[in-house]
């Protein structure tokens, strides 16, 4: 299991849950949240549209990631953490804290699937960054002296 989580391939996994968990999040939000605040359809319209502006980046940088680009790693990751930061641990913080009756258990439930599997998947792409990085200093270091 230690081998997984510190592959590449298990980066890329969790960060897909991640993706998936906090799309699902989106819908309870949707449906509990968002009633509640009475938005207006106008609202409701825009905030629909950021979040597919965020998930079709967040999709894209993944197949980029999966492609083998350094760049698209760093995407997915930097995806990954705005959602865990600014979401998960937000709601936790200040939105609706634990234990939130919003969409019990549904809204609770989600909360936290989303800070774990955001969490595990940052520090996996953390890692896989991190190694990147090193091994690009590595090589770089080796032609220097070659």
């Amino acid at each position: 299991m230690k081998n997984w989580f510190l592959s590449f391939r298990g980066a890329i996994t969790l960060a897909v849950m991640s993706l998936l968990v906090f799309l699902g999040r989106t819908f309870i939000d949707f449906y509990y949240v968002y009633g509640e605040f009475g938005f207006s359809v106008g609202m409701v319209s825009g905030m629909t549209l950021v979040n597919m502006v965020l998930f079709g980046g967040w999709i894209w940088s993944l197949i980029n990631a999966v492609q083998g680009s350094r760049r698209g790693l760093i995407a997915v990751f930097g995806f990954n953490m705005f959602f865990f930061l600014f979401i998960a641990v937000g709601t936790l913080v200040s939105y609706c804290p634990s234990p939130c009756q919003t969409g019990w258990p549904l809204g609770e439930t989600a909360i936290w699937t989303s800070l774990i599997t955001g969490l595990l998947a940052s520090i996996s792409l953390g890692i896989q960054i991190w190694r990147d990085s090193t091994k690009e200093s590595t090589n770089h270091l080796q032609t220097e002296t070659t």
